[in-house]
C-alpha cells in the first residue's frame, strides 16, 4: 500500500498541475465585449478577461448599475459595458486615465436589470502603438468609420482659424488638411510633421485629431 502513495501524489501532481496550465492559458483569452452583451447569462458570477478602451462616462449603455462612479468599457465598434470598483488611474499622476485608452481587465460578469456589467478585480493599462498610417481624406470621407480609431499622419504643420475666429493648428498632406489638438510642442508653419493620435471630433463636430504623439519631425 507505502508503495502506491508516490504514484497517486504524482498522479494528483500531474493533475493539478494540468489544470493550472489549462486556468493560464484560458486567462490569456479575451472575451468579447459584443459576447458578454449578447449572452449575459453565459457568464453570470464568473471570472473574463476583456480588452477595450476606456470611455469614462462617454457611450454609456443606460444607467449605471451599482453608482454613479461606475464607468464604461467600449470596444472598436462602440459596444459599450459598465464597469464598477477600480477605476483605471494614470500610475504617475493617479488622475483617471485619458479617454479611450487601451484597457485590459480581469473582472467578474454581474446582472443588473437584464444587463450585464462588470466587477473589475484587476486593470492594466496598455500603450497603442499599433496605429495605421491613414491620408487626410481618409479621415474627412469616412468620419463615422473613422471615429475613436487610433492613426498615423504625416504631413506639413499649418495655421489657421475655426469658425469663431479662434486660432488652430492643421496638418495637411495632398489630400486635405484636418485640425490637430493641443500638440506636446510647438513648432513653424511649414514643419513636415509625423503625428500619431485619435480621430475625434471638435466642439463643432468637425473631424480632428487629438490626443498628439509626435512621432519625428523635420524643419526646413
Amino acid at each position: 500500500m507505502s508503495k502506491l502513495f508516490p504514484s497517486l501524489a504524482c498522479l494528483l501532481l500531474v493533475i493539478v498541475l494540468t489544470g493550472a496550465s489549462s486556468f493560464l492559458h484560458a486567462e490569456t483569452i479575451f472575451t468579447p465585449i459584443d459576447q458578454l452583451i449578447q449572452s449575459p447569462k453565459s457568464y453570470i458570477d464568473k471570472f473574463v478577461s476583456v480588452s477595450g478602451y476606456y470611455s469614462a462616462w462617454k457611450n454609456a449603455p443606460g444607467s449605471p448599475p451599482v453608482s454613479r462612479s461606475d464607468w464604461v468599457l467600449c470596444d472598436d465598434h462602440k459596444n459599450a459595458i459598465y464597469c464598477t470598483g477600480i477605476i483605471p488611474q494614470n500610475p504617475e499622476t493617479g488622475a483617471p486615465e485619458t479617454y479611450w485608452k487601451p484597457i485590459t481587465l480581469l473582472a467578474r460578469v454581474r446582472l443588473a436589470n437584464d444587463k450585464p456589467y462588470l466587477e473589475v478585480a484587476e486593470i492594466k493599462t496598455l500603450t497603442a502603438t499599433n496605429e495605421k498610417m491613414v491620408s487626410v481624406a481618409q479621415i474627412l470621407f469616412s468620419p463615422v468609420e473613422m471615429q475613436q480609431q487610433y492613426v498615423s499622419l504625416l504631413g506639413v504643420l499649418a495655421k489657421g482659424y475655426g469658425v469663431k475666429g479662434e486660432r488652430m493648428y492643421l496638418i495637411a498632406d495632398p489630400t486635405g488638411a484636418i485640425k490637430l489638438g493641443r500638440l506636446p510642442k510647438l513648432y513653424p508653419k511649414g514643419t513636415i510633421l509625423h503625428v500619431r493620435g485619435f480621430v475625434c471630433n471638435d466642439e463643432n463636430g468637425l473631424p480632428m485629431l487629438d490626443k498628439i504623439e509626435i512621432v519625428s519631425v523635420k524643419l526646413d
